[in-house]
């Protein structure tokens, strides 16, 4: 056999391989959501003020993204989550942890069986990814910067803004801060939310 006959081979070989793969038993269409194991459905996207997303994570018995309520604890979170696996030990304290926005929590092993626990904001761009509006209220210049049309000093000017003059309190009144006009708040408002 000539290289060019062993090189079609091989080429047909891939594909017939990858058309298996794509549609045979195990396919990506019968396989678990990748967005949320913990629910075995895909969140639904907050709708401002009363929910938000967790992103669970490390030591979690199924790991994921949920829906929370402002107010719920790590403990309460982690049980939702069907606990934690490895016979962890947790802290008190870390599990009395209220979490009021977009979060993700990690459990991280520790030694002789007794892990801790993380809270820390959902990064800008998984919350662009998620496509999770950003309350311009709470959120910090990183957050801000991932919106459509809104750089790092325009990000800046919108939180100075704020805790110049207060919160705002609907969607128009991002018109005052200097370089927002009618245009950029119509881009920005499917992606904003003021609780």
């Amino acid at each position: 056999m000539s290289r060019e006959q062993l090189g079609v081979i091989l080429f047909l070989t891939l594909s017939l391989c990858l058309l298996f793969f794509l549609t045979g038993p195990g396919s990506l269409k019968e396989r678990e959501p990748l967005l949320s194991p913990a629910k075995q459905e895909a969140p639904r996207v907050p709708s401002g003020g009363k929910e938000f997303v967790l992103e669970l994570e490390g030591s979690v018995e199924r790991r994921g993204i949920i829906l929370a309520r402002p107010g719920m604890t790590a403990g309460e979170a982690l049980e939702k989550a069907g606990g934690v696996y490895g016979g962890l030990s947790l802290p008190e304290e870390a599990l009395g942890q209220k979490i009021e926005r977009n979060s993700r929590l990690s459990v991280l092993p520790g030694r002789e069986g007794k892990g801790s626990v993380l809270v820390e904001a959902l990064p800008a761009a998984k919350l662009k990814v998620l496509s999770i509006p950003v309350s311009v209220n709470s959120a910090t210049a990183e957050e801000l910067d991932a919106l459509p049309g809104i750089g790092p000093k325009m990000a800046r000017a919108i939180v100075e803004f704020r805790e110049k003059y207060g919160k705002f309190s609907s969607p128009e009144d991002l018109l005052r801060v200097p370089g927002i006009g009618p245009k950029k708040l119509a881009a920005l408002n499917p992606h904003i939310t003021v609780p």
